[in-house]
């Protein structure tokens, strides 16, 4: 056991990929460790019914805060000069800033609408505050690909610790001090995000080494990278309503309780993802976008590997444990969380494969292929949670149902990765 750690050890420092990954894995690894620490607490502080709330509004900001920076914040990574990425990414926090402000102002007089609409009407005062949600947790994504391409994976680590501590230990405290409900969890996710996105903006203010003032100005910019709005944009989109639209049916169909349990599972099924995508797709994204024509296959064939064999073990543990582990760690009132839990194991086992790979079709300029699966991926998702309501499938039965049909999209998503690829290399 010594020697194969130090051969680990040897790796890591003879490798920058490895290090890299490393360094992010550190950081995602302590960061689940606080959420799965705080679960029990805060399932305990709060009802399935006050998370299902919760679960809604975190849904409608994350729909938002796929287009936020209308996907230019991808482009950060790609400018050769340093000078025309910060510009870039200063242009990016202004766009965002102005949706956030957007939002706001379309939540004044529509949030009650809105909220009805999904079929639950306590969701309506939160609305409110989603666009500061979308403003801190946008700029927490821009400034991590500025670190990205500044290769300092380390800043990107200990922000993802302060984030996931911060809010879950707001959440909790508030509960404590009387602050609890849909309140306390709202109040205390946009805290969180606050101070973690004030961190990356502080520590993004240095220039790094060899920067030199744009080249370019930003409205060059933004037509040089026109693609990520026209073509990434809609497919960011399309992708966010299929997650983001399979909780606000799963409210509107079921209840607001059964959008706790799945949200909840989600949740919990989330740390063994986050653990092996979160540092694999960041540190691939960089090398996927500097490999040359007749590498890339090769490299796709190694994040598929590395992802599928880093996730065999913890999905094939929680698929057996998981209908007791969680109602024993969540309490009883999240029985229903454990059997969800155990339904989503295929789907999100090939999407430790897919994840790190999907940069790959924005890197070698195949976004409509990219966006053409979005497309079916979200059509399948979205179909699947309506056809088992109308079959009057109960919760369980819809999420397999649901489940499967994904995991067959994200196999069809490897192949069109590997075609993409192999296409990209011949063209040398």
């Amino acid at each position: 056991m010594v020697e194969m750690l130090r051969r680990i050890r040897d790796l890591i420092r003879k490798s920058p990929t490895a290090k890299h990954v490393s360094t992010l894995l550190s950081g995602t690894v302590i960061a689940q460790l606080l959420a799965l620490i705080t679960a029990p607490l805060i399932s305990r502080l709060y009802s399935p019914t006050e998370i299902g709330v919760y679960t809604l509004f975190t849904s409608v900001v994350a729909t938002v805060v796929a287009v936020a920076g209308l996907r230019y914040d991808l482009g950060i990574v790609l400018p050769k000069s340093h000078g025309n990425a910060r510009l870039l990414r200063n242009t990016v926090t202004v766009i965002i800033f102005v949706v956030s402000i957007c939002v706001t102002l379309f939540m004044i007089p529509f949030a009650g609408a809105l909220a009805n609409w999904l079929g639950n009407p306590e969701l309506a005062p939160w609305l409110i505050y989603s666009g500061l949600a979308v403003f801190t947790l946008s700029q927490v994504n821009s400034f991590n690909y500025w670190f990205t391409r500044t290769l300092q994976y380390r800043v990107i680590s200990i922000n993802r610790v302060q984030m996931s501590g911060s809010i879950a230990i707001s959440q909790i405290v508030f509960s404590l001090c009387h602050l609890g409900g849909v309140a306390g969890l709202v109040i205390g996710h946009i805290l969180g995000q606050s101070l973690a996105a004030g961190t990356l903006m502080w520590k993004g203010r240095k220039q790094v080494e060899g920067e030199t003032a744009p080249s370019l100005t930003r409205l060059q910019l933004l037509k040089r990278y026109k693609k990520m709005p026209l073509i990434n944009g809609p497919n960011a989109l399309v992708d966010a309503i299929r997650l983001n639209g399979i909780m606000m049916m799963i409210g509107a169909l079921f209840s607001t309780d059964a959008v706790g349990q799945f949200g909840q599972a989600w949740r919990l099924m989330q740390a063994p993802v986050s653990l092996i995508t979160g540092a694999i797709s960041q540190v691939f994204y960089q090398k996927f976008a500097a490999t040359e024509k007749g590498n890339m296959t090769a490299l796709v064939k190694t994040s598929v590997k590395l992802s599928l064999i880093a996730g065999f073990v913890p999905f094939a543990v929680i698929a057996i444990i998981a209908p007791w582990l969680f109602p024993w760690f969540l309490g009883s009132q999240w029985n229903e969380s454990g059997l969800i839990g155990q339904a989503l194991v295929p789907w999100l086992y090939l999407n430790v494969a897919t994840s790190p790979i999907s940069t790959v079709f924005l890197t070698i300029d195949r976004q409509q292929v990219l966006f053409a699966f979005a497309v079916t991926y979200m059509a399948v998702g979205l179909g699947a949670v309506y056809i088992g309501t109308l079959l009057g499938w109960s919760l369980i039965a819809t999420t397999w149902l649901l489940s499967i049909c994904m995991a067959v999209c994200l196999a069809l998503m490897i192949a069109l990765a590997f075609w993409s690829a192999k296409k990209y290399d011949a063209e040398m």
